[in-house]
């Protein structure tokens, strides 16, 4: 099978250049491993068994999602399912109410308010890190964002304590139209940037830095609307861009910690 068609309808799709490498890795990598035989269903589980003997669990489902991608881009109706895995730990280790408080207090500390609204963006919205150029002065204005993003439409509102943040950040900083959270020279701050950024005020917060990126930010956004509006997942999907509800039902699930207090009787 040729995958140059693949390649471009992944293009078509506007996905990231490291997400359509790391499609197109996965894909030729079970290529070569069919070689010349008919993909099957039995080759298609053989194929698992051998991922699992080399990699973790959420990667091999990761690989297997792909792979199951591609073959229904090949018009070929089989698939294989990924492994189960112990749902209620996958948000172990992501940030805290009490760990992004104190992420906000390291940016005042160091006088970085566009951390700070960056930060404080991500939290009462809930929209990827790469979905914040759609914060502009319009939508400002307007009262949410409009998100075009995977082919599909949302929107999202800014909600009053967001709308107060900005308003005061624009103001003194002058910013009349456009982007609002943005580099010196008015392009939209990119992914990689604020990684660093929210790194380094981790660090010197002292908050443990494996939780601290910029999803883990949407995921605790996930937590908390949940926790106010009664689990209704399906709302939560639709403010998420999610494709499917099931996607959005992990954040119902407790961590670790958040079962150990359910048991402190």
């Amino acid at each position: 099978m040729d995958t140059k068609e693949y390649e471009k309808e992944l293009y078509k799709r506007e996905l990231s250049p490291n997400t359509i490498t790391k499609y197109l890795k996965d894909t030729n990598d079970f290529l070569k491993y069919a070689a010349d035989q008919e993909v099957t269903q039995e080759l298609l589980i053989e194929y698992k068994k051998e991922l699992l003997s080399k990699f973790e669990i959420n990667t091999v489902n990761t690989k297997i999602t792909i792979i199951n991608n591609f073959l229904k881009f090949q018009g070929k109706n089989i698939s294989v399912k990924q492994e189960r895995t112990q749902r209620s730990n996958v948000l172990d280790d992501v940030l805290s109410e009490k760990d992004f408080e104190r992420l906000i207090r390291m940016a005042d500390t160091k006088g970085n308010r566009r951390a700070r609204v960056t930060m404080l963006s991500l939290y009462h919205t809930g929209v990827r890190v790469s979905e914040l150029e759609y914060l502009t002065t319009e939508a400002l204005r307007r009262g949410y964002m409009d998100i075009n993003n995977k082919g599909k439409h949302r929107r999202v509102p800014i909600n009053k304590k967001l709308t107060k943040e900005l308003r005061s950040y624009t103001k003194d900083e002058g910013i009349t139209e456009g982007y609002i959270i943005k580099n010196a020279r008015g392009k939209s701050l990119s992914r990689s940037y604020i990684y660093k950024e929210m790194k380094y005020l981790g660090g010197q917060a002292r908050v443990k830095l494996s939780k601290v990126y910029p999803h883990s930010i949407r995921h605790l956004f996930a937590k908390r609307y949940l926790k106010h509006n009664n689990n209704n997942a399906l709302a939560l999907a639709d403010i998420l861009g999610h494709s499917s509800v099931d996607t959005t039902r992990v954040y119902s699930t407790l961590s670790t910690k958040e079962q150990s207090e359910t048991m402190d009787f």
